[in-house]
């Protein structure tokens, strides 16, 4: 009889080590699983998207609204980069700006206003229900013949915009970057504005974009240095991951990047499956 009980309980914890060892290698499997699943999905994503840390102010409120200086630096932000020329307006997107001879690449990070064949001004227009002028970006898109003086909530802000100095032109206000860029010595064409009169709309190269910063006062933008061709954009942005850069911004500065890279891999596979259904 104790031979039995000796022999019920050897089988007991044999089966029991089986079930744990059993176990073990199941969670062993599905660990990884999961980091071979985490791999290639970061080396998909890397093919697709890139992270960078925004470097300065000229987005600002968008981006860096309260940055932190780290060596010299004024950063707070990131975002995640889809790398693509597929953009539309007001898409943020990133634009190479590297030279043919400099050995460092040169990006900006700006906002997408205009395509080929859009007409654009920057002139001062009456604001409704004030009695001021404020400026405003015109633009009639290419193949329509529809006039937007549009007003743009995300910029930082239009009074700190209309301190910069104007052009007068045949009475008409222009801001001055844009007007020396665009419009002075340029071929363009009048549309009437209400308000304002007859104001020169410059027309945008085909196959190139035209942007600024949302911090106008602070940004070299286009209206400085002239539109770019649309292959020079590196991509744009999907995702905009809040005090991100160092542990001076947040003590959970790295979350929000884990985070938003999830989602950004979560929303993909269901517009993939959407896309297939």
């Amino acid at each position: 009889m104790e031979d039995t009980k000796i022999y019920y309980q050897y089988y007991k914890d044999e089966k029991e080590d089986k079930i744990a060892q059993r176990i073990f290698f199941i969670f062993v499997f599905i660990l990884l699983l999961f980091y071979a699943m985490l791999f290639i999905t970061n080396i998909v994503f890397q093919q697709n998207y890139r992270y960078i840390t925004i470097n300065g102010c000229s987005m600002q409120p968008t981006l860096n609204p309260d940055p932190v200086i780290i060596n010299g630096n004024a950063v707070q932000d990131g975002v995640y980069l889809k790398l693509t020329q597929d953009v539309t307006y007001n898409d943020i997107v990133v634009i190479d700006k590297t030279e043919e001879n400099d050995s460092t690449p040169m990006t900006v990070i700006k906002r997408a206003l205009a395509f080929g064949g859009d007409k654009i001004s920057i002139a001062r227009v009456p604001v409704e229900g004030q009695a001021r002028s404020s400026y405003r970006f015109m633009r009639i898109k290419n193949g329509t013949n529809n006039l937007e003086v549009i007003y743009e909530d995300y910029i930082k802000s239009y009074d700190l915009w209309d301190l910069d100095y104007s052009i007068l032109d045949n009475g008409v206000e222009y801001e001055s970057f844009f007007y020396e860029q665009f419009i002075e010595g340029e071929q363009t064409t009048e549309y009437m504005v209400k308000g304002v009169g007859m104001v020169k709309f410059y027309q945008v190269q085909e196959g190139h974009i035209f942007f600024m910063g949302d911090n106008r006062t602070g940004s070299t933008d286009a209206r400085m240095t002239g539109t770019e061709p649309i292959t020079k954009v590196v991509g744009k942005v999907r995702a905009i991951v809040r005090n991100s850069t160092s542990y001076q911004n947040s003590i959970f500065w790295w979350f929000g990047r884990v985070k938003e890279f999830f989602v950004i891999v979560w929303n993909d596979i269901v517009d993939y499956f959407a896309w297939k259904a």
